[in-house]
This record gives C-alpha cells, structure tokens and sequence, in this order.
C-alpha cells in the first residue's frame, strides 16, 4: 500500500445525527494522526469520488438510517458487493454513498480496498448535538476503525517504534 490510508468523515455538523460520520473520523484523526489521512466531506456523490480517487486504502464512516438501534455501528466491505441502498435511506445527501460506490465500481474507479462503517442514527433534524445513543456509536465506531486500520493495512499506532 502506498502513503497512509484515507479516512472520509462524511455529514454534516447542522443536522444532529447526520454528522456521526464526521465526528467519528475526527476522533479516528485524532488516534491514529500522522499515520492516517482524514478528510471531511458532505457525502454528494461527486464529491465521494473525487476524495477517493486514485486511493488503494479507504474507510468511510457515515451516518445511516436503516431502522436498527440508535447508535449501532455496521461495518460493510465494498468489495462483498453493492452497499444495501436501505442502510443509507433517508441520508441529506441526494445521491450520496451507495451511488458513489456503484458508480465508481461501473467506472472501474473503486479503491482496491474500501470499508464503509455506518452509525444508525436517530434524529437527522436541525441541530448541533448528536442524541446520546449516536455520541456512543461514534465513539465505538472510531475504535473500530482504528483497530480496522491498524490490523487490515498494518499502521503502527502512534509512538510504536522498535525498541533499541
């Protein structure tokens, strides 16, 4: 794999629930930085496939609306197939994740190695905070992630250094 892996937070900060997935790639960033690479986006389709392009290791944590409980994080491997479009109904995005993922795989411009984490929410209204079961999903899901990353593509944990 070549240069660190890439971490996309995706949602927004303005509607509750909606900005799990950015809230959890910012503490992901926040254990594992220099080693990983984070970057924030709204989830538009385009807007997904310019952040991955060209990238061999991706996650994706977003936010979804699938009727599970509030708070569960669901890790899906995009290379197991398409991304269940019911998982991510309801998404303030329009054409959002499961369109980018499908259009890149048409494109042949999927990364080789794409994981998406989704984190049920609750409440996709107007409003900074997050409901409490999500702020507890979001903390689960970056530990996830982190070990994800650390275990899958090999990412030394900050400070790991080989003892003399």
């Amino acid at each position: 794999m070549n240069g660190a892996p890439l971490v996309i937070g995706v949602g927004n900060d303005a509607f509750s629930d909606d900005a799990a997935g950015l809230r959890a790639a910012r503490l992901v960033r926040a254990m594992l930085w220099p080693q990983v690479r984070m970057i924030e986006c709204g989830g538009a389709a385009a807007e997904l496939l310019e952040a991955w392009r060209g990238e061999a290791a991706v996650v994706v944590l977003d936010a979804m609306s699938s009727g599970a409980s509030a708070g569960s994080v669901r890790r899906l491997d995009v290379a197991d197939g398409p991304l269940p479009a019911e998982l991510f109904r309801g998404s303030t995005h329009g054409l959002g994740l499961v369109e980018a993922v499908e259009l890149a795989r048409a494109m042949k411009e999927l990364p080789a190695d794409l994981a998406v984490f989704g984190i049920e929410g609750a409440d996709f209204g107007p409003g900074k905070r997050l409901t409490y079961p999500v702020e507890c999903g979001v903390r689960d899901a970056a530990l996830r992630v982190t070990e994800f990353v650390l275990e899958r593509w090999g990412v030394a944990p900050p400070g790991a250094g080989s003892a003399a």
